[in-house]
């Protein structure tokens, strides 16, 4: 006699299957957000094609949603995270509002530039870690001010 042995995976995959067409409303803070959808607990929803408005959303932003699988249908509400701080150059607010990473980042460069302008006129050689040292006095003195 042969026993079939079903395994534990087949199953989950089948659960899932079947949770896929159900409705449910979806509340989370949003971890990450690009043209098609967003991901909320480490999972990903996209904008469902009936989805009427398409609404401006951020990172960390507090949403709620009716999904259908994993199709956005209609958002519920959502609220903007405070203070949102700058995430690259296509952010409206790069440049504007410095961070932390921002202002080291122009220290290392400013640090890079002056011992660049140093080695060129004065035949002195920096290292990696003179650099280093430089930029972090910079950041120091900057965030001071």
């Amino acid at each position: 006699m042969i026993k079939r042995i079903t395994p534990a995976v087949s199953t989950k995959i089948q659960n899932v299957k079947q949770n896929e067409g159900k409705t449910m409303i979806v509340e989370g803070k949003v971890q990450q957000v690009n043209e098609r959808g967003l991901k909320i607990n480490d999972r990903w929803y996209n904008f469902s094609r009936f989805l009427t408005k398409k609404p401006t959303i951020a990172v960390n932003d507090s949403v709620k949603f009716i999904a259908s699988g994993n199709f956005i249908n209609d958002f519920i509400s959502i609220e903007k995270a405070e203070n949102p701080l700058p995430k690259g150059p296509k952010d409206p607010l790069w440049g504007i509002v410095p961070n932390k990473e921002t202002q080291l980042l122009e220290a290392l460069r400013s640090a890079t530039k002056i011992a660049s302008i140093i080695e060129n006129e004065v035949s002195i050689k920096f290292s990696a870690q003179d650099i280093i040292k430089l930029a972090l006095t910079l950041f120091i003195q900057q965030s001071d001010h």
